[in-house]
């Protein structure tokens, strides 16, 4: 029997392990080995608890224990963590109830001599441990992608559609029939439900990243347009060479040589290539062309410092989002002020050494800044269609579970993210 204790033991040991590997695909552990010690502690404990019918205590405490848990040990949005409790707590409760009711059934059916009671008790932990193998492969196939892409909005609804099997399975076993085999079917649709909603969550993902490829295609699109603009201006200035030579060597011999290094200098700006190489990514380099050219026409002074090279943790919409969205805005705000010797502009975007992206954007201002509910309330007349800039900048921070800083002074305004390059 020690024997037997020792594997059942062992596979209740791996139950919990495997549960620990499936809650980081909802959301991401905190860091620290005594965090990953209670996590592990957590998991085993609650994948391993006897549910019995009419048990209100268990079923209870397995539940606050689970949802403090993820509350606390976890990062991320509340309805991220939530949706683990969500999806996993009523399979726990479900299969421990399950499988023990069943064995129990067979027992009672067979008679408990001492060959049925070692099949059960050996065949129990099997059956839960081959139970916990297959939702492992089936979550890390399905929800691998889902932490980095999935907003609040999609948790909440996947929060809501696991909400029918919770109330459904907790439920049935609080007021457990005296045939208790009649919540089998319930248990089992727990199963069928929960399981689907991570099956759904996949459509979810590859739908997202769909998008994600369609607006990729669009900056595309704009970066080979504005470079085919280039190069149509070079060829066309290289076509009028001759005649910008000519020019010049007929105000130096008239001795005009002032106006000739004017015009030098005039044929040296628009030679300038507009395309710059702010950072190696394409996309994101066409983005912060565009908004640079834009901002040099409105006669705003510009400073870009753009380090992207060991950035990984972030993909390129969501960085075309960042600076896109905030880029709009300071270009906005500049252009609210009279003078343009006023209208000034920084850009800072880099990887520390710490492995933390940090972006900085930093423009002059004079217009008036009013908040309602938390939120930067747009100044135009027709402020209802806008605003959403700096929405879409803090739901893209909360998806990488980064910080996001608004500060602002009388003439200028400033934002600032701070996201894990991981």
């Amino acid at each position: 029997m020690n024997i037997i204790t020792c594997i059942t033991t062992l596979e209740q040991l791996v139950q919990g392990f495997l549960i620990f590997r499936i809650l980081p695909l909802f959301a991401l552990k905190r860091d620290g080995k005594l965090w990953d010690i209670i996590i592990y502690i957590s998991c085993t404990t609650c994948a391993n608890m006897i549910i019995f019918p009419n048990d209100f205590f268990n079923i209870t405490i397995d539940f606050l224990w689970f949802t403090a848990l993820m509350l606390i040990a976890f990062k991320g949005s509340a309805w991220q963590k939530l949706a683990a409790v969500a999806v996993l707590y009523p399979l726990i409760i479900s299969q421990n109830f399950l499988v023990m009711d069943i064995f129990g059934v067979i027992g009672y059916r067979l008679g408990w001599t001492k060959t049925i009671d070692l099949f059960c008790t050996i065949a129990d932990p099997v059956l839960h441990l081959l139970i916990w193998y297959s939702i492992y492969k089936l979550f890390e196939k399905y929800l691998k992608e889902a932490q980095k892409l999935f907003d609040d909005k999609i948790w909440m609804l996947l929060d809501m559609i696991c909400l029918a099997s919770f109330v459904c399975i907790t439920t049935c076993i609080y007021f457990s029939p005296k045939q208790t085999w009649k919540i089998w079917p319930a248990a089992f649709s727990c199963f069928a439900t929960n399981s689907g909603c991570i099956i759904l969550a996949k459509y979810f993902v590859t739908g997202i990243k769909q998008d994600l490829e369609r607006r990729n295609l669009i900056l595309k699109k704009s970066y080979y347009e504005e470079l085919e603009q280039n190069q149509t201006e070079i060829r066309r200035l290289r076509h009028d060479m001759n005649n910008h030579l000519s020019t010049i060597q007929s105000l130096f011999l008239a001795g005009n040589q002032d106006e000739a290094k004017d015009y030098l200098k005039e044929i040296e700006e628009e030679l300038t290539v507009r395309n710059r190489v702010f950072c190696k990514n394409s996309i994101v380099n066409a983005v912060l062309n565009s908004k640079y050219n834009l901002a040099l026409k409105q006669g705003i002074d510009c400073f870009f410092h753009i380090e992207l090279d060991k950035l990984t943790g972030i993909d390129a919409i969501s960085l075309c989002c960042l600076f896109s969205n905030t880029l709009d805005n300071a270009i906005e705000a500049s252009l609210k002020i009279p003078d343009p010797k006023d209208r000034q502009m920084s850009v800072k975007a880099r990887v520390t050494e710490q492995g933390y992206f940090t972006y900085e954007i930093k423009n002059a201002k004079n217009n008036r800044i009013t908040e309602q509910n938390g939120q930067m309330k747009s100044d135009k007349e027709d402020g209802a269609s806008h605003g959403f800039g700096l929405t879409n900048v803090r739901e893209m921070v909360e998806k990488y579970n980064g910080t996001l800083d608004i500060s602002y002074t009388e003439d200028t305004f400033t934002v600032t993210v701070l996201i894990r390059n991981a």
